[in-house]
């Protein structure tokens, strides 16, 4: 793991605690109830809505400018940038619009279970939070832009004014109104591109005020983006399936789902899309340059980032209750919510390996060029979280719904795995399980420890205190014993550790 990827990692890392923070604070204040829930819909729908169509354009933009650069010069590609960004700017507008007209049907979309006022309420607050809809938009394009000029730092510091303002914006609702938490949301949104700002000029960037949608490096773009906008579009169907089968299960259902999500991509967020993030220019060059380099790369990456979740996964797994128990359960969030919460996070958590290894290999077809193929995962990937959510939420309730969505997501990394390897040939697959073997060894021994060291002193410290204390050894044994076994991302994450601080 490189410098640039472990700064952004370290970024995110506080990025996240401030994001949590912001969810203790929901939770404190609103446990699971009608307002949280309304609350938690009314962030799903822009998010959802936006999600695809952000990853579609952002990860077609980096190698459209890369290569327009490389051919036509610096000029023509900053000429395509303001072009690509004020279209975008008037289609984010035209989109809030509508959003905001038919918000009713949208928010009926996403909890089909609920009516009355909870539904109500959940309407006039995605009202609010879509009105900075437009401006999120363009964080697709001016991170995609930064990335290629080798910041990453701006665009992934960005969540701490996000964070920051829906926090103070929470604790004022709870004060004086409701309604505040998303205005703040709203607010945040617009606000958190201030960094953007002077990040964008120090790169010599001049904007120009010209609108060409005949343009044909945007055509090329968007015809490479259309798959990758309908894959992850996919992907977030499988969410809306979820909520939906939520509401009917239960009025807290969607708040239920929402929190462990929450959890489960706090560890997502930091390991996997720091280095997917900072790794993806470079695969796009080596998709140019070098098969053999680029095939390389994602061994290496790969790698990474099961050395990386494994333990956290295997974590959450043995300490679901511990960590929904130490963040959420204070204020309005009882015993009740703590066990529904962390059920549901326990069988999400059995998908995060596979949630990791997918991004990784979707990103390399992108790289590629090979759109279709990830969108044809995607597709599978629903239809099997479909049936299986159906199937096992008549016997699990709300656990069922996450351990559908995990199924599905270990499937689609297998199944684009082999995929990419019929494409490019093998990845140097002898290497990436001889590193599991290592990987599996570490976390047993992390996972029999820190059990051993909670179940001991939980007999004569409390629970929260114990937890954290076996957490510590965790992070300990893992280390001691994955450099003991030599393992290649241990002993590298320490080289840079060493050598910069």
């Amino acid at each position: 793991m490189g410098y640039t990827a472990f700064l952004l990692m370290v970024i995110n890392i506080l990025s996240k605690i401030l994001g949590f923070f912001r969810e203790i604070l929901l939770s404190y204040f609103y446990g699971t109830g009608e307002i949280a829930t309304a609350f938690q819909i009314s962030l799903l729908v822009p998010y959802t809505i936006l999600g695809f169509v952000m990853s579609g354009i952002s990860i077609n933009f980096i190698p459209t400018y890369t290569s327009l650069e490389k051919r036509e010069g610096k000029a023509t590609s900053e000429k395509f940038t303001s072009n690509i960004l004020n279209i975008i700017f008037i289609i984010s507008l035209i989109a809030t619009v509508l959003a905001y007209i038919f918000a009713r049907q949208i928010v009926f979309l996403f909890a089909m279970g609920y009516s009355g006022e909870i539904f109500e309420l959940s309407v006039t607050f995605t009202r609010i939070t879509i009105l900075g809809m437009f401006a999120q938009l363009l964080n697709s394009i001016l991170k995609g832009y930064l990335n290629i000029k080798g910041n990453f730092v701006v665009p992934g510091s960005t969540g701490f004014i996000y964070n920051i303002v829906i926090i103070i914006f929470l604790i004022i609702s709870y004060k004086i109104n409701p309604i505040l938490a998303p205005i703040g949301v709203a607010i945040a949104t617009i606000f958190q591109y201030i960094p953007y700002i002077p990040a964008i000029r120090s790169t010599g960037y001049k904007h120009k005020f010209i609108v060409n949608f005949k343009d044909e490096n945007i055509k090329r773009m968007l015809v490479l983006a259309l798959p990758i906008i309908f894959g992850v579009a996919v992907n977030q169907i499988n969410q809306l399936i979820d909520k939906n089968l939520a509401s009917f299960i239960s009025v807290r259902g969607i708040s239920v789902l929402s929190y462990s999500v929450k959890l489960n991509e706090f560890v997502w967020g930091i390991l996997v899309v720091s280095i997917v993030t900072s790794i993806f220019p470079t695969l796009s060059k080596l998709a140019i340059e070098s098969k053999q380099k680029f095939k390389v790369q994602i061994a290496k990456t790969l790698s990474t980032i099961i050395y990386l979740v494994t333990p956290a996964c295997v974590g959450i797994l043995i300490f679901s209750k511990e960590i929904v128990t130490l963040i959420f359960k204070r204020g309005k969030f009882d015993e009740n919510d703590v066990i529904l919460v962390s059920g549901v996070l326990f069988y999400y958590a059995i998908g995060l390996i596979g949630l990791g290894i997918r991004d990784v290999l979707s990103n390399a077809f992108y790289a590629l060029k090979m759109t279709r193929i990830p969108l044809i995962n995607s597709v599978e990937m629903v239809i099997i979280n479909v049936i299986m959510s159906i199937i096992l939420s008549r016997f699990m309730g709300l656990n069922g719904l996450a351990l559908g969505s995990s199924i599905a997501t270990i499937f689609g990394a297998v199944n684009l795995y082999i995929k990419l390897e019929k494409q490019i040939g093998k990845i140097k697959s002898k290497a990436i399980v001889n590193n599991g073997i290592k990987v599996l060894i570490s976390v047993i021994s992390m996972a029999i420890i820190s059990k051993l060291i909670f179940i001991l002193l939980n007999i004569k410290l409390s629970s929260n205190l114990s937890f954290l204390v076996a957490l510590i050894f965790a992070a300990i044994t893992y280390t001691i014993v994955s450099v003991l076994l030599r393992t290649r991302q241990a002993i590298d994450i320490l080289k840079v550790i060493v050598k910069k601080f």
